[in-house]
């Protein structure tokens, strides 16, 4: 099924037309580019070439044939396409009779890099290609598209050609409540689960059987020899990094918990000073991400820490790699047992639900009139100095697991709480614990609770009484808001007690 893809499927659509049309689309492997272009060239006039890994015969050879099936062509069935001289004339002539017709042609050129590897003159060829089409006002829609981010970020993005898109850009995974919709019948809990084990990527959320339990699909989906889940995290980093061993002892380092760069360094193996470039290479392809403190510069700030930003490579590489001698012999039960069923909340809780929850914040802000009209979102963490029982100065750690605000002031911060009870005044202790320590709270700071169940009455009580915000699973995943009916006369907004969905 198709799931959401809605603004970019907008954009595509806004552009069809008899005006040229260059639009950019890159993302990693199993992202779902290919399904959006589909989606799009549904019902129209459309030449769609996936690139292999061949020859630059081989490739002309596959969009002769592309071509053919779209409409046969005698001269095309003698003599097959040479080069990419001949290609690209041969494209523009269609530009030139469908000009003459009025209507528009979709041309898909899939795989992108697989062209460039068979002959890096294409790039060239296209730019030539692309400044005849926009001098002379051909209705193409040509759409250049790939699953390798390093090569779209060295060979398109700094070239000719991107200065010649009109539109396109990076492809990112699907948010957390268009990749719970694969599973519409579980419990909000076990889809938050899903999410955290799969991430947004459609293709690996595909894979799971959404009439089965989360445990059959982990079981019998991720754990069992020869299933796409299996080995995939291995497959995506030989495809995308060239020293592939080496990333993936950083990776688990990371997924280990080993958050800071000394501490990756020494558990990798890998040399400080090369450390750097890996890092930085990762968070490009967004497999990691370094975050600061709220309200720190991260290109200043000494206390950023690194996490596994994928959730699929997440979880892989702290169930599925350290247990492959295991998952060989077939023991795939035992490990889900033994392993990931008693430490399985503990991986959703941090931090993917602490990110479902920010990804919530930052989505309702605006929307959810409960919430702070704007500001950034973020977490934050550091010593603060307190006085203990006896009177005496001490510094401890504290932490926030969402802030919202502005460079002036703090408007919001919430505790995210993943357990098996409801949650209860200990949680609200908690919150009020980490208020104190965040710079820039006031008294008016809202306060947020977020759980996985729910709440006990004491707590609902004393929120209701104190403007404290509960959030659910359920209430993350439903995205129910108030809409606020907004006079441009300048007067105060006023609720419409409408609710959208």
């Amino acid at each position: 099924m198709f799931i959401d893809r809605v603004a970019d499927l907008e954009e595509l659509e806004s552009r069809w037309g008899t005006k040229p049309q260059l639009y950019l689309l890159w993302g990693r492997r199993r992202v779902g580019k290919s399904a959006l272009i589909r989606q799009f060239a549904a019902g129209r006039e459309a030449i769609i070439y996936q690139a292999v890994t061949g020859t630059i015969t081989d490739q002309l050879s596959l969009l002769t044939r592309r071509i053919r099936a779209w409409r046969e062509d005698p001269l095309l069935a003698a003599a097959p396409l040479a080069n990419w001289e001949q290609a690209f004339a041969y494209l523009e002539n269609l530009g030139r009779i469908r000009k003459a017709s009025g209507e528009p042609l979709l041309v898909v050129l899939d795989e992108f890099q697989y062209l460039y590897a068979s002959d890096d003159t294409v790039i060239s060829r296209l730019q030539e290609f692309l400044e005849v089409v926009k001098h002379d006002d051909l209705p193409l829609f040509l759409i250049v598209s790939g699953s390798a981010i390093s090569f779209f970020e060295e060979k398109i993005l700094v070239g000719t050609v991107f200065g010649r898109r009109t539109a396109g850009g990076l492809l990112r995974p699907l948010p957390y409540r268009d990749a719970t919709l694969f599973f519409p019948d579980w419990s909000a809990a076990d889809r938050v689960r899903a999410w955290a084990v799969l991430g947004g990527m459609p293709y690996y959320l595909e894979q799971f059987d959404p009439r089965r339990s989360l445990e059959w699909n982990i079981r019998e989906r991720m754990l069992r020899r020869n299933q796409v889940l299996y080995n995939e995290a291995d497959l995506l980093l030989r495809e995308e990094l060239r020293d592939a061993p080496t990333y993936q002892s950083v990776l688990a380092a990371v997924a280990e918990g080993r958050t800071k760069n000394a501490d990756i360094a020494a558990r990798s193996g890998v040399a400080s000073n090369h450390l750097s470039t890996i890092l930085t290479r990762m968070e490009r392809l967004h497999l990691v991400e370094r975050t600061v403190p709220f309200g720190e510069d991260p290109a200043e700030s000494k206390r950023g820490l690194w996490t596994v930003l994928d959730n699929y490579l997440a979880f892989w590489f702290t169930f599925v790699r350290p247990n492959l001698t295991e998952l060989e012999a077939g023991r795939a039960a035992a490990i889900w047992s033994d392993e990931i069923r008693p430490a399985l909340d503990r991986f959703v809780s941090k931090p993917a639900f602490e990110r479902l929850c920010r990804d919530y914040v930052r989505n309702a802000i605006g929307r959810d009139p409960r919430l702070p009209a704007r500001g950034d979102v973020g977490e934050w963490w550091g010593p603060y100095t307190t006085r203990d029982a006896e009177g005496k100065l001490v510094t401890e750690q504290r932490q926030a697991d969402v802030v919202v605000g502005t460079s002036k002031r703090v408007t919001l911060v919430g505790e995210c709480k993943w357990s098996d009870v409801l949650v209860d005044s200990d949680a609200l202790r908690q919150l009020r614990t980490a208020v104190a320590a965040v710079p820039r709270t006031d008294a008016s700071t809202q306060l947020a609770l977020f759980a996985r169940d729910g709440f006990t009455e004491r707590v609902r009580t004393v929120a209701e009484q104190e403007g404290i915000l509960l959030f659910t699973a359920a209430d993350l995943l439903s995205e129910r808001f108030e809409v606020i009916d907004v006079d441009i006369t300048g007067s105060t907004p006023h609720n419409v007690n409408q609710l959208t969905e």
